[in-house]
């Protein structure tokens, strides 16, 4: 879809879906305050959908269902487009009875017209179980609701005014269920509205409960197989460029791929928000086509994007699609041809390294594919479980790596042990730029040597520059920003910028930052793209929940 299109082609599934969710707040507004029903007996008549000044539950119950169908027709959901269709063809036809309304019929017409014309436009799905359940739900409780309806019927015939065949029961009962009162059958007695009044509540009721599952996103989709983990492993190898691709073969991650197949998006889902990690993985001369595609996928899905993480160098693609961009860490870059600890700059990193040497540490390599021997291994477990217990977050995801002995065979590791063969410390490495770059993943150790962890950072660099590597990478220091506070910044700089100096004692991210900082790395931007501002509080549990396995919860805990 051109981006400059866009506007206009959800213009008008929004205003329908305003229209109809304006209908469903009216019938809420009289349940909530009867005493407002006499500003909207006016204008009932020219609505669509019946406005029924009866019972305040039922109304209730209407108007919500009238708001997520509403809501439904502005995501351009198909299911959405087939229900309003249904109930804006059946209105006037269940309206043929003692007081047909021209204008009420004329309200239905116009709607409908427009959502057939727009018909193309609602192509967002919904999901495929959730359609199954709520299409068995509707074609279950159609039955139960004719046949609790013809009972009741019966039951008061005698106190209902009206047509009294089988044929105006059904009527009845469906003009009770989608219109909320009736004209075949009028109650004479309040015991026989009271009667009507649990019909049309009944129909409410699973009406609500149909469009809420219709309506649901596309919350389930298979992870990937292992030709396309294997597929996206080729792409990274061959076009990946940015430290956080190996990340993205991870197995919490989804892969979408694009048409040419020469680029693929590796995302994540919570709730309706699909986030990705950094910009898609492919031929630079394609990431703008790449982005745009997976936008369009997402709103097939019924998802919305978020890019997350994405380098400096690529948000003015994101701008141009219509998204707010905003810098929400720093990612530092080592140089390995020109790395030396000589300088005072680097005074702290010989300290750490000396003091190291005078405890008799010394670092080994753990050769990818060659199992550590069981004692080693338990060492290494026993050190990352010391480490996680300290910080008292737990394993952290989709940008980070978690421990994993399967991992360690498969990666390898440098391992810092004492003069007496204990395991003080271990690093894990991957690799990207075609295997020119290495990016820091675990960083695991005891607290009883310090500076453990800059001895085996420092010698890891050193390793890869004797290897003529190009250069490698201590990964992202989150919500941090080299450039120092102005009044020009924006408000969300100046939100991440409190996060940052408030919330420091939940993760370390001042800390994070002044460890890499002694590196004296260069510092790539980090951003957040996305495109509405009411989401940015969902956005940020998805962030959690994505990175937690045990959510919000969990840290706060902690």
């Amino acid at each position: 879809m051109n981006p400059h299109s866009a506007p206009r082609a959800r213009g008008m599934p929004r205003a329908l879906g305003l229209m109809v969710a304006g209908m469903g707040l009216a019938q809420i507004s009289v349940a909530l305050f009867p005493g407002e029903a006499r500003y909207l007996q006016g204008i009932e008549p020219w609505t669509p959908f019946h406005i029924h000044f009866g019972s305040r539950a039922l109304l209730l119950a209407a108007g919500v269902s009238l708001l997520a169908l509403g809501r439904g027709i502005a995501r351009r959901k198909r299911a959405a487009w087939w229900l309003a269709i249904g109930a804006l063809g059946a209105g006037p036809l269940l309206h043929l009875g003692l007081d047909f309304s021209w204008r009420g019929a004329l309200a239905s017409a116009v709607p409908l017209v427009l959502l057939l014309k727009a018909r193309r436009l609602f192509t967002a799905r919904s999901d495929a179980a959730s359609l199954r359940f709520a299409g068995g739900l509707a074609a279950g409780s159609a039955g139960a609701l004719l046949a609790f309806g013809w009972v009741v019927l019966e039951t008061h015939s005698i106190e209902l005014e009206g047509k009294h065949n089988n044929i105006a029961r059904i009527q009845a009962v469906a003009e009770l269920v989608f219109l909320q009162s009736s004209d075949t059958l009028v109650a004479r007695t309040p015991q026989a509205q009271t009667a009507l009044y649990a019909i049309s509540f009944a129909g409410a009721a699973t009406v609500l409960l149909v469009i809420l599952a219709a309506l649901r996103p596309v919350l389930e989709t298979p992870r990937p197989t292992v030709r396309e983990t294997e597929r996206a492993r080729r792409i990274a190898q061959a076009e990946g460029r940015d430290p956080l691709n190996e990340f993205a073969l991870a197995d919490d991650k989804r892969l979408f791929f694009t048409r040419d197949g020469r680029s693929f998006v590796a995302y994540a889902l919570w709730r309706n928000f699909a986030l990705t990690l950094a910009d898609p993985i492919g031929p630079v001369e394609g990431r703008r086509t790449s982005i745009r595609e997976f936008i369009d996928f997402c709103e097939a899905q019924d998802w919305e994007p978020v890019f997350y993480e994405t380098p400096t160098e690529s948000t003015e693609d994101y701008a141009a699609e219509g998204f707010t961009v905003f810098k929400i860490g720093e990612c530092a870059v080592i140089s390995l041809p020109e790395f030396s600890l000589a300088g005072k700059k680097y005074q702290d990193l010989r300290t750490a390294r000396s003091r190291a040497g005078r405890e008799g540490l010394t670092l080994h390599w753990l050769t990818p594919g060659i199992p550590p021997e069981p004692a080693l291994a338990a060492e290494l477990r026993a050190v990352s479980d010391g480490w996680l217990a300290r910080k008292r977050g737990g394993e952290m995801a989709f940008d980070l790596g978690a421990f994993s002995e399967e991992e360690i065979i498969a990666r390898g590791a440098a391992v810092a042990t004492g003069a007496g063969g204990r395991v003080e410390a271990f690093a894990t490495w991957l690799p990207y730029r075609s295997g020119a770059g290495r990016c820091l993943d675990l960083m695991r150790s005891r607290p009883e040597v310090p500076g453990a962890m800059d001895f085996v950072i420092v010698e890891s660099l050193l390793a890869f520059q004797a290897q003529g590597l190009a250069e490698a990478s201590l990964a992202n220091a989150p919500l941090a920003n080299i450039r120092p506070a102005s009044a020009g910044d924006s408000r969300h700089e100046r939100a991440v910028r409190y996060v940052y100096e408030n919330f420091n004692r939940i993760y370390g991210y001042k800390n994070l930052f002044h460890f890499k900082k002694k590196y004296h790395p260069r510092w790539s931007g980090r951003h957040l793209a996305y495109r509405h501002r009411a989401d940015l509080p969902f956005i940020a549990c998805a962030i959690v929940a994505i990175h937690s396995p045990g959510g919000l919860w969990r840290i706060l805990r902690s």
